[in-house]
């Protein structure tokens, strides 16, 4: 399949070819298998330039008309770009056809990273030590700890929401749905906020506290208590409970 216009390519390892499954049905889209080693070639029109950044590629290029790799932040070639072995996303991720009477399955889970918000979004949530909200609260006016409400941890944390935050140091985290990313980050392209509540099976009462090194933790809505002085002391003085779950 030969080209006579510049595309954007990027290599993708096999275990991430589920990151495509939404842009299955572009047809400019195209990968080929690298025989040598668990990678993709992946090759798109430079208007899909928007999407191509969402993706957790292992190294991005331009290829010019004559098949010359230069790798993004370069000017000068590094390789060639293979004309032949292309094929469709399709062929790569077909459709599966459940069976008949098969039990309900939730869907596999699709990889991903949290990647730079492009847009400051307020932060409207704290992780932060149990010990420095319970310090802060005992000087803070009541009408300060109002719009809040927190749930503690075993080990100390404590997971604050509400505005303002208290000044104190932490984590700080913005809502998506019943998600809570950390501040200057956000969800990549493909992966919708409620898909993914989907993938992490939260029910309406749960939520998920999402960390940028892909790990995540959950709790119920319901142990989120009003951050009264009284209840932040009487937290801080006993053993709280683990409402923070891994």
């Amino acid at each position: 399949m030969t080209s006579s216009t510049e595309h954007l390519v990027g290599k993708l390892a096999a275990a991430d070819l589920p990151a495509l499954a939404p842009f299955r049905a572009h047809p400019q889209w195209l990968l080929r298998a690298d025989v040598d080693t668990a990678f993709f070639w992946l090759k798109v029109p430079p208007a899909d330039a928007e999407l191509f950044a969402t993706l957790p590629l292992h190294g991005r290029w331009t290829a010019t008309p004559d098949h010359r790799l230069i790798r993004t932040g370069r000017r000068v070639p590094e390789a060639l770009l293979p004309d032949d072995g292309w094929s469709a996303l399709d062929a790569h991720l077909p459709l599966g056809v459940p069976l008949r009477g098969a039990p309900g399955m939730p869907p596999s889970p699709v990889p991903f990273q949290l990647i730079p918000a492009t847009a400051e979004t307020p932060a409207t949530a704290l992780l932060a030590r149990l010990e420095d909200l319970a310090a802060w609260a005992d000087t803070a006016l009541a009408a300060r700890l109002a719009p809040l409400h927190f749930a503690a941890s075993a080990d100390g944390r404590v997971f604050i929401t509400g505005e303002p935050l208290p000044a104190i140091p932490g984590t700080a985290f913005h809502p998506r749905g019943r998600l809570f990313l950390p501040a200057g980050f956000d969800l990549p392209a493909h992966v919708w906020p409620a898909l993914l509540e989907e993938g992490l099976g939260l029910g309406a009462s749960r939520l998920a506290i999402l960390h940028p090194n892909g790990t995540h933790e959950e709790m119920d809505r319901e142990n989120l208590i009003p951050a009264t002085r009284a209840a932040i002391r009487a937290t801080h003085a006993a053993n709280p409970p683990p409402l923070l779950l891994s």
